[in-house]
C-alpha cells in the first residue's frame, strides 16, 4: 500500500515497499526474521529514508535489529531507537532501493499472534514525515501456551510435580501432568472433595498435551463432618457427608453396665439424640440428619436396674424364707426338748414319791 504525500515546491517523493516476507506457520521461539524490499524517488539531499517494523496498535518500534543493503544503516544517536527494528540513511542519490532484514522480538514467551508493519517512509530535514508506505502483517510465535484451571474454590494446582500459586500457567507444547488434591481441609469439621473434571475425567491427576490455550474446570464438592458423642456405646454413622447429603446414624437400644452389675444386668438404656443446641431430634435410636454443615449429635442414657433389681427381690426373698424355716426349725427342736425334760422331770418325781 502506497501513501504518497506531494508538497508545492518539493519533488514527487515516494516509496514503495515489496517483497515482505515473513513466517506463515508459528515460529518456535521469540524472535522472527523479516525482510521487504524499499523502492523511494524524489528524495534530497538533506532527506532521511527511513524503515521499521512498528506495532500499529501503539506507533511504537519492535524490538530487534536492522539490517540493510547495499546502504548500511546510520547510527542512531537516542538511545530510545537503540535495540529497536529501525533503520535510516542520508543517501546521495534522489532514488533507488534497499533490501531489508529485520531480526523482530517478539514481547513474550507466549504463542499467540503478534501484529506488526512494515513501514517506510522519507523524513525531511524540517522533521515532516512524507510518502509513508505501510504493510500490515502478522507473526504466530512464542515458546509457550497458556493453562488456566478454573475451580468454585481456591485450592493448589500442581503441575509436572511443582506446585503453582496460580493459574493461568505457561507450559511448553507436549504432555503434562495436572493434578489437584482429592480433599482440600478447609477446618476441623469441613473440607472440599474433588468430584470431577469438567471433560467428564473423574480422577485428580491427569495428564494433558498442550497444544494450544486450554481451559479446564475442576469441581469440587463441599463436604461436612457428623461427629456422634455416645459414650461408653460407640455408635455407627460418624464421618464426612456431602453438601446436602442424608447422614443415617444408629446404635444399640442398650448395653450392659460395666463390672459387677452388668453381671447381674444392669443396663444403660438409650433415651435420645441431642443436637449441639440441646434439642433432642428423636428418641429412637437410628436417624437420619441433613447434612448442610458440621453436625454433632450426643447420644443420652439412662441406668436401667430392672433386672438386678428382680433378682435382688428374689434373694432377699430366698435369704428371709431361708432365715424364717431355721428359726422354725430351732424353735421346734426347743419345744421338744423342753417337753423330754418335763417328762423326765415327772418320772424322777414319781420314783421319790413312791420310795
Amino acid at each position: 500500500m502506497l501513501l504518497a504525500q506531494t508538497f508545492s515546491g518539493v519533488s514527487a517523493q515516494s516509496t514503495t515497499i515489496t517483497h515482505l516476507a515473513y513466517p506463515s506457520g508459528n515460529v518456535a521461539g521469540t524472535s522472527s526474521t523479516v525482510t521487504f524490499d524499499i523502492t523511494y524517488s524524489g528524495l534530497n539531499s538533506s532527506d532521511l529514508l527511513v524503515a521499521a517494523i512498528t506495532d500499529p496498535t501503539t506507533s511504537n518500534f519492535a524490538d530487534g535489529i536492522a539490517k540493510s543493503t547495499p546502504d548500511q544503516c546510520i547510527s542512531l544517536a537516542t538511545t530510545q531507537y537503540v535495540g529497536k527494528t529501525l533503520c535510516a540513511w542520508q543517501l546521495s542519490s534522489d532514488s533507488g532501493a534497499e533490501n531489508l532484514t529485520f531480526n523482530v522480538q517478539f514481547p513474550g514467551t507466549h504463542i499467540q499472534s503478534y501484529g506488526f508493519a512494515a513501514v517506510a517512509t522519507i523524513l525531511t530535514n524540517a522533521g515532516t514525515f512524507l510518502a509513508i508506505s505501510k504493510e500490515p502483517f502478522s507473526i504466530t510465535g512464542g515458546t509457550t501456551f497458556e493453562l488456566t484451571v478454573n475451580t468454585a474454590y481456591p485450592v493448589a494446582l500442581i503441575i509436572d510435580g511443582s506446585n503453582s500459586i496460580s493459574s493461568p500457567v505457561e507450559l511448553t507444547p507436549g504432555p503434562h501432568v495436572v493434578s489437584v488434591p482429592a480433599f482440600v481441609q478447609v477446618d476441623n469439621s469441613s473440607r472440599l472433595r474433588f468430584d470431577h473434571w469438567e471433560d467428564g475425567s473423574t480422577q485428580p491427576n491427569r495428564t494433558l498435551n498442550i497444544q494450544s490455550d486450554t481451559t479446564i474446570v475442576a469441581s469440587f464438592v463441599p463436604q461436612y463432618l457428623l461427629s456422634l458423642n455416645s459414650s461408653p456405646v460407640n455408635a455407627t454413622g460418624a464421618g464426612w457427608y456431602d453438601e446436602g447429603s442424608s447422614a443415617q446414624f444408629s446404635i444399640p437400644s442398650s448395653v450392659p453396665m460395666p463390672g459387677f452389675l452388668g453381671d447381674i444386668g444392669a443396663r444403660w438404656a438409650f433415651k435420645g439424640w441431642w443436637t449441639e443446641n440441646e434439642i433432642r431430634i428423636t428418641t429412637a435410636n437410628s436417624g437420619m440428619v441433613s447434612m448442610y454443615g458440621a453436625r454433632t449429635l450426643d447420644a443420652h442414657w439412662v441406668p436401667d436396674y430392672t433386672i438386678p433389681t428382680v433378682a435382688l427381690t428374689t434373694i432377699v426373698a430366698i435369704v428371709v424364707a431361708s432365715v424364717a424355716l431355721i428359726t422354725r426349725r430351732r424353735t421346734t427342736r426347743t419345744k421338744r426338748k423342753r417337753k423330754t425334760t418335763r417328762r423326765k422331770t415327772k418320772r424322777k418325781a414319781k420314783r421319790r414319791a413312791t420310795r
